[in-house]
């Protein structure tokens, strides 16, 4: 008999994660639990995981980073 280790069970890890939660109306998450079973997702969570991914990629992630100028207060003072 050989030694083994722990035997896994459950999904493999999908690397480091952070939990966003936010609640949804009722009727609105019985349809986000239809539509990502319609397009094969086991997980709702994958399901929206994807959508947010999606929305990121549209997203112009300069124009969000770009911080306000400076007011010239000094030069007025």
């Amino acid at each position: 008999m050989t030694a083994e280790g722990p035997k896994r069970v459950g999904r493999r890890s999908k690397g480091d994660r952070k939990l966003i939660g936010f609640r949804l109306a009722t009727d609105k998450a019985e349809v986000v639990s239809e539509i990502a079973a319609a397009e094969g997702y086991r997980y709702v969570s994958d399901w929206v995981a994807s959508v947010v991914a999606e929305r990121i990629e549209k997203t112009d992630l300069d124009r969000i980073h770009q911080q306000q100028e400076e007011l010239p207060i000094s030069r007025i003072a």
